[in-house]
């Protein structure tokens, strides 16, 4: 039985059930990422038969679409410099940290990166405490102005410890931004 023939026969036992109502995932790129980045969004509609090899889709609606972030994400405008990994010599070039989470950052710079490198990011969270270094790769990118860029980096080589500790100081960061008086006991 060659190809012809199942779809032939898929072809016969359509008619018998004219058109089938139900959900299908289909392959989507989300803005700004790449193909490897692709996500999963199910979609629901009519598939019916037209003309050999040729199906007919009605009424497509999106019914969600998976977001994999795993942390919340904290909007802030926080002084920064980033060191290019794979730019010998280049040195620290001043950025904004925009939003930032356990699991990665929104860095604003005018250094021009591309998706896959990885940046060291040098931030204070909180006054009096100590800078972070933390490793990163460029996973989005956004043009901004005439010569900046917002790059979307995930924490990389980041241990459990580590990114607890990167949580709870985001969590005193919160408290602060939002004004919330914190307690030490």
């Amino acid at each position: 039985m060659n190809f012809r023939d199942i779809l032939v026969g898929m072809e016969e036992k359509k008619k018998n059930l004219g058109s089938v109502r139900g959900q299908a995932n289909v392959s989507m790129v989300r803005g700004g990422y790449g193909s490897s980045q692709a996500k999963m969004a199910p979609i629901e509609g009519e598939i019916a038969s037209e003309h050999d090899f040729f199906w007919r889709k009605e009424d497509l609606k999106l019914v969600r679409v998976k977001n994999e972030r795993a942390f919340f994400r904290l909007e802030t405008n926080l002084k920064a410099v980033i060191i290019p990994m794979e730019r010998f010599g280049m040195g620290e070039v001043p950025a904004r940290v925009l939003n930032i989470s356990p699991g990665g950052a929104g860095i604003g710079t005018t250094c021009q990166c591309c998706n896959g490198d990885k940046l060291l990011l040098k931030v204070r969270l909180l006054a009096g405490e100590e800078d972070w270094n933390l490793f990163c790769q460029v996973v989005r990118i956004e043009e901004y102005g005439v010569s900046g860029f917002v790059y979307g980096c995930r924490f990389i080589e980041l241990g459990d410890r580590e990114r607890e500790r990167l949580l709870e100081s985001i969590r005193k960061l919160e408290y602060e931004l939002r004004g919330y008086v914190t307690i030490l006991l």
